[in-house]
């Protein structure tokens, strides 16, 4: 009887400890369904990565300064043919108090890629010059196309949308 008693005890401590130690799930949408709902305004094939996805994970620390452990949710749209500056990053930060730096570190990719189209594809570079990097809540995103404002205005709805 105590053996059966100990192993109920210990089952119900270690169910104890996978419970409190999962994070907390938030009320916002899911950056892969934000972007899904992003694809369905946009007339240009595009390919989505969002967090899990191997090219992404493979990709992410070459590609963004944000330390991975801030961001509980990401994903990026780019366009299916490639050599054009446009993307959107889209990410979901953890904290609010780390939105900032998040930005930051985005207003740092956004140097990079005109750096790099500036001597790659000039013509791009207007893209880059006129990008939006946004914030709403805790999402946090760079906006990089022909029409940023319009992208952002999608975005902000899409967001709105799925919560």
């Amino acid at each position: 009887m105590k053996r059966i008693l100990s192993l109920f005890i210990i089952f119900a401590l270690v169910s104890t400890l996978f419970t409190a130690c999962g994070t907390q799930k938030s009320n916002d949408p899911s950056c892969a369904d934000i972007l899904s709902e992003i694809t369905k305004n946009t007339e240009v094939n595009v390919t989505v990565y969002t967090a899990g996805d191997d090219t992404l994970e493979n990709n992410y620390d070459n590609m963004y300064a944000i330390k991975r452990d801030l961001v509980d949710d990401c994903g990026i749209l780019f366009p299916s043919d490639g050599g054009v500056a446009d993307e959107l990053s889209l990410f979901h930060m953890k904290d609010s108090g780390d939105v900032q730096l998040a930005k930051d570190k985005l207003q740092d990719r956004l140097d990079t890629r005109k750096n790099q189209f500036a001597g790659y594809k000039p013509e791009e570079v207007y893209k880059l010059d006129n990008a939006v990097i946004m914030s709403q809540g805790n999402f946090v995103a760079l906006i990089i196309s022909d029409d940023p404002a319009m992208m952002e205005s999608y975005l902000r709805q899409a967001i709105s949308d799925n919560q």
